[in-house]
């Protein structure tokens, strides 16, 4: 009878890619939800101005400031859901594991702010 000194050892290949792949969802739904919310709560005049850019939001349909919030928190929520579990299951770090689980929090947020402003 022979023992091995690591009966358990299972071999994992590296994703680094899914990791940037995911960053960037993950920022694309924060900026997309926080843009929704900045026409939905921002400047009473009906302009918005970002990087010497001005908008007229007067000019922009009511729906794309809850649906921007909706999209943008849905992305954020899925990427960074799916990343959480994924470092949750490597055991990773618990506070990289608790910032992806605020994200994906945040990113539910806007989601229920973006269907109540819908409603």
């Amino acid at each position: 009878m022979t023992y091995t000194a690591h009966p358990g050892t299972t071999t994992r290949a590296a994703t680094p890619m899914s990791h940037v792949v995911t960053a960037i969802l993950a920022i694309a739904g924060i900026v997309a939800a926080a843009l929704g919310t900045w026409m939905a709560f921002g400047p009473d005049d009906g302009t918005l101005t970002l990087f010497n850019w001005t908008w007229n939001v007067a000019d922009i349909s009511e729906l794309w400031a809850p649906l921007l919030m909706i999209i943008g928190g849905a992305v954020t929520a899925l990427a960074m859901g799916f990343e959480s579990f994924k470092d949750w299951e490597a055991e990773n770090r618990t506070w990289l594991i608790a910032l992806e689980g605020l994200l994906t929090i945040a990113g539910i947020a806007a989601i229920v702010v973006g269907v109540v402003l819908l409603f």
